[in-house]
């Protein structure tokens, strides 16, 4: 039977739901199915709440005590420019996601008007500070090794100015081709003028389908795998030779003291920490992106849909215990890190006292 478009709601387009066998959600042939996915979900809300509550007030004494001890350092420099970017990436994450964890937990639904707007708007584009981070980690991992191979070079051929807009150019490029990935949607509403069911969804956009190879490329090659997947090749390699040649300069600690000084292997052990740290946090999704190219049943709207959706949020939980956990590394690794740590406590200690 035909259906006036008067009917429908304005603003919605129409759907028909009875002529779906089954929705990708509740698939018969899924790995995993419904309930299981629902209780996945509400997990990784609940892990993304703790981590955000640790990461977000840790990224901002990370912020502090690294300008305390001088940004025209360059280590510091690019340390600093990391806690930025996971701060970013924590704070722009939990707003997206803010909402959708009230109407998981205590209305039962998705997609809210938050998310809508974010979408439509482009803003969840900020996810794309991750990358950023893992690209400065990347860098950071590269920046100690050259130092360890080359002591007495590495101070003249890496100059402060030269980290300074090797890192901007890293935020540029990295953000502005997300926020080309993220044209791929807006928020429609959809409605089923025969079963009377109004609902919200993705939907592609006109960009999109004008630039679907750019942006898909862009989305599930680049960013899904060349990027996060390069990166962590290049932590992995610099790190083990890192590793390998601090071991000798140790051993070796009569010409350790003429070539890298005591503070520099103090600094490189604490950096090389981080690495192992972005490494056992982004493997998993990366290799979960690998995987997806080779098993097309993997994503929204196939057969396994939950199975890629809880795969999707396992290594998303991952990401955000990358971006909240340094503090530790920086902590328990740096002394220096400790000193200037307490030191910001004392020194407001010391101006509440003066008042008093």
């Amino acid at each position: 039977m035909g259906v006036n478009n008067e009917s429908l709601p304005q603003g919605c387009i129409e759907i028909r739901l009875r002529k779906l066998e089954f929705l990708p959600w509740n698939n018969p042939d899924s790995i995993v199915d419904a309930d299981v996915t629902a209780y996945a979900r509400k997990g990784r809300y609940v892990m993304l709440l703790i981590l955000f509550l640790i990461g977000g007030p840790a990224n901002v004494i990370n912020m502090a005590v690294f300008c305390r001890q001088g940004l025209r350092d360059r280590v510091n420099l690019i340390l600093f420019s990391l806690s930025l970017s996971d701060g970013l990436y924590l704070a722009s994450t939990m707003v997206q996601y803010g909402e959708e964890m009230y109407l998981q937990f205590f209305e039962e639904t998705n997609g809210g008007a938050v998310l809508k707007f974010m979408v439509n708007n482009h803003l969840i584009g900020c996810f794309a500070f991750c990358y950023v981070s893992f690209t400065l980690s990347a860098i950071i991992a590269c920046e100690r090794c050259y130092c360890v191979l080359r002591p007495l070079k590495y101070q003249t051929l890496l100059r402060t100015r030269t980290m300074a807009v090797i890192i901007i150019t890293v935020f540029v490029v990295v953000l502005g081709l997300y926020f080309i990935v993220v044209l791929r949607y807006y928020f429609v509403c959809a409605y089923d003028p025969e079963l009377g069911i109004k609902m919200t969804m993705l939907s592609h956009s006109e960009f999109y389908r004008n630039h679907k190879d750019l942006i898909d490329y862009l989305d599930s090659i680049f960013y899904g795998v060349v990027l996060p997947g390069s990166m962590t090749i290049a932590v992995v390699t610099a790190t083990i030779i890192t590793t390998s040649r601090l071991q000798q300069a140790v051993a070796w600690r009569a010409e350790t003291s003429s070539s890298l000084s005591p503070r520099e292997v103090a600094l490189t052990k604490m950096l090389i920490g981080t690495s192992v740290l972005l490494i056992v946090c982004v493997s998993p999704g990366c290799l979960f992106r690998i995987a997806c190219l080779f098993l097309p049943e993997m994503n929204t709207g196939q057969r396994n849909q939950n199975l890629y959706l809880t795969c999707l949020w396992t290594s998303e939980v991952f990401v955000f215990t990358n971006s909240s956990l340094n503090i530790f590394v920086y902590y328990a690794m740096g002394s220096r890190y400790r000193e200037t740590f307490w030191g910001l406590f004392q020194s407001k200690a010391k101006i509440k006292n003066n008042e008093k």
